[in-house]
């Protein structure tokens, strides 16, 4: 980095030829693009699920119940449009919560209070401890990282992109371009990274989009099967782009808008059941063993001595069966600090083996 920043203020005192400025030119131009293409993503699959939810909720209480239910008394259609409104606003609630209890490791001077970091500078850099530090002779030498401050084998690591020390089971994520405190994956359906803060969001998300996903795209398709297959012609038409396409330049006897609509639901609420059954499941997988999917894509040897309810009091806190009625973030706090992880170790003898093949 200081080599590239003198390289730099050297390159000003001298003209720089077309081909030099050309590469300098598309070097920059290149990361803006891909950092512009990535905000792009997260932002049209925010506005995607934006565009789902409160449509979804509509198609419930106008056509799908009042059809599907309409042998039951209005009692029951009461009971269900409450019971659906109930899970649309703990998916809304959770998915917020999920963008915005952020992950990211913040450079600060303040975190956390290692031994010798105010020895070493009078005036500490914004990063965790100083890369090098002047001995007696004025030289400077390079500062080992902190190790075992919990006797747990995870040490502290410097990340040379955030320029600063990693607490343990902190990893860098090259999408969100920062470090992620007990970084479990990157997800690009919130479009943000997993980690500590927000994993218990996370895994309620996930439980309510089995439901709801499954739920409703099956309801939607029964409606379908019922009211519009048998007066459409031809199979194209449950095809989204067709069906938006036949509203447009159609009739409405031939397509109205809110069958193009659930016809584009469908499809959507499967994806969303499927990965919701797939993370849902490997999160309640991976919780109870106090891992991180990280971790287990990177075989990092985690020996976990904890019981089964304190390593999900570690992800959900105190109680932690009722995240998934309502986010009890202020009520019950997690339990640990993200830093320190009481009973979670490594297996040296395992990390041995795996350094030795």
């Amino acid at each position: 980095m200081a080599g590239e920043v003198a390289l730099d203020i050297g390159e000003q005192d001298k003209p720089m030829g077309l081909m030099e400025q050309l590469r300098i030119h598309y070097k920059y131009k290149g990361k803006r693009t891909d950092k512009r293409h990535k905000r792009n993503v997260k932002n049209a699959v925010r506005w995607l699920v934006a565009f789902q939810a409160p449509t979804q909720l509509f198609m419930l209480h106008c056509y799908l119940i009042p059809y599907l239910l309409e042998d039951y008394d209005q009692w029951t259609h009461y009971y269900f449009k409450v019971l659906v409104t109930y899970g649309a606003v703990q998916i809304i609630a959770n998915y917020i919560c999920t963008c915005v209890y952020d992950t990211r490791l913040p450079k600060t001077k303040d975190r956390p209070n290692l031994p010798g970091v105010n020895d070493r500078w009078e005036n500490p850099p914004d990063h965790f401890v100083p890369l090098h530090t002047p001995n007696q002779n004025g030289f400077a030498i390079p500062v080992q990282p902190v190790k075992n401050l919990d006797n747990s084998g995870f040490d502290w690591k410097y990340c040379e992109k955030c320029e600063m020390f990693q607490p343990p089971r902190t990893h860098h994520c090259d999408i969100c371009e920062a470090c992620i405190l007990k970084r479990d994956h990157h997800c690009f359906v919130v479009g943000t990274c997993v980690g500590f803060r927000n994993q218990r969001y996370f895994v309620v998300l996930t439980f309510y989009a089995v439901i709801y996903g499954i739920f409703g795209g099956y309801l939607q398709y029964k409606y379908l099967q019922n009211i519009y297959y048998p007066v459409s012609y031809a199979w194209t038409d449950f095809i989204p782009p067709v069906a938006f396409y036949r509203w447009i330049f159609g009739t409405v006897e031939e397509m109205s808008l809110h069958v193009a609509i659930m016809i584009f639901h469908v499809y959507l609420e499967f994806l969303y059941g499927a990965i919701g059954v797939i993370y849902f499941n490997s999160q309640m997988t991976i919780i109870p063993q106090g891992k991180t999917l990280h971790e287990l894509a990177k075989r990092v040897p985690v020996r976990n001595l904890n019981s089964f309810n304190r390593n999900f009091r570690s992800v959900f806190g105190d109680f932690w069966i009722l995240n998934f009625f309502f986010p009890m973030q202020i009520i019950f706090p997690q339990t640990d600090d993200g830093q320190s992880w009481e009973g979670i170790k490594i297996d040296q003898n395992a990390n041995l083996q795996q350094k030795t093949n």
